[in-house]
């Protein structure tokens, strides 16, 4: 499974949990034909893990398992969403996906019971939901890609490519219009912007034009405060909380309850790294007297734990006078 403590990772399935988001992942994100034929309220996301070590780092193991609807028929369809979640693109994704889903597959035939024996496969979608840095995504999503093949043996063979959505390629206005989801999406999307303040309090206004009084809704505006106050950067924090003040209840209320806590790491960090640096000035200050005592550099640097470097440096400004 992925990395549980990547933060990208926790956020995205924390927003899936939401049943409104997940919806609207599905409405948005599957072909229309497939949408349309799935019960929707049967959706559930499912804990079990198909992904082998391989992967670990790479794909997510989200599934969810759906019903069709009642004129399709009555068995399930299982629906794969897979996470990149890594910076660097991978030139084999392709591949990687259809590994995850065959991997998948065969764990499902072996645990099939004797009265499933002669039962067929559930169908199964894919799709990669990607937000790194470059973008577009640079790669073929096309597994005959993968092959270095110049007669085209593969092309008949894999035909379509695992469908693939690029957070950074769908405008603000887009996002607008898919409401929490594309707040979850906008989230993601602005993850690694240099100065994240902008970009949250934004996704914030946003909520504003939503329903937000109920448990699910004020739940899902702490997942985004937290998740982007962990992940990004604040140039500065006083105008962040001032402008953040300007935002209607309740959002405002759990704004300021994050921001605080934001503010107080602030200066927390600030004390830690002052008590730091006057550490460094007192070994600094022991060098020194050392030195003027002809102690040896190496001694000197044994003892204060400063670099050898450090202490070279030092006796050298001390003999300039």
């Amino acid at each position: 499974m992925a990395d549980p403590t990547n933060p990208h990772d926790k956020f995205f399935r924390a927003s899936m949990q939401n049943t409104f988001i997940a919806h609207s992942f599905f409405e948005h994100h599957l072909p229309t034909p497939l949408h349309n034929a799935l019960d929707l309220d049967s959706f559930r996301l499912e804990n079990s893990t198909y992904i082998d070590n391989t992967l670990q780092e790479t794909l997510s193991d989200l599934v969810f398992s759906c019903r069709y609807n009642e004129d399709t028929g009555d068995s399930e369809a299982r629906v794969v969403l897979l996470v990149e979640h890594q910076s660097t693109p991978e030139r084999f994704m392709a591949f990687r996906v259809y590994h995850y889903l065959f991997n998948m597959l065969y764990k499902l035939l072996k645990g099939r019971t004797k009265k499933q024996a002669k039962d067929k496969l559930p169908a199964v979608y894919a799709l990669v939901f990607y937000h790194g840095k470059q973008t577009p995504y640079p790669y073929s999503m096309c597994l005959a890609d993968c092959f270095d093949d110049p007669l085209g043996i593969m092309n008949e063979l894999f035909k379509t490519p695992v469908p693939l959505i690029d957070v950074n390629q769908i405008k603000d206005d887009e996002l607008k219009q898919q409401q929490l989801l594309g707040i979850m999406t906008g989230a993601l999307k602005y993850s690694r912007a240099r100065d994240i303040g902008h970009c949250l309090l934004w996704l914030l206004e946003n909520q504003n034009s939503m329903d937000l009084s109920n448990h699910l809704g004020l739940n899902f505006v702490r997942t985004v405060l937290n998740y982007m106050l962990d992940v990004g950067n604040i140039a500065d924090i006083e105008q962040f909380i001032k402008d953040g003040r300007r935002l209607p209840e309740p959002v405002r209320g759990e704004f300021m309850t994050a921001a605080e806590k934001l503010q107080a790491m602030g200066e927390k960090k600030g004390r830690e790294e002052g008590k730091e640096e006057g550490k460094e000035e007192g070994k600094e200050e022991v060098a020194v007297n050392l030195l003027k005592e002809n102690s040896e550099p190496r001694f000197v640097a044994r003892i204060t734990g400063l670099e050898l470097a450090a202490v070279i440096k030092l006796k050298a400004q001390l003999e300039d006078g």
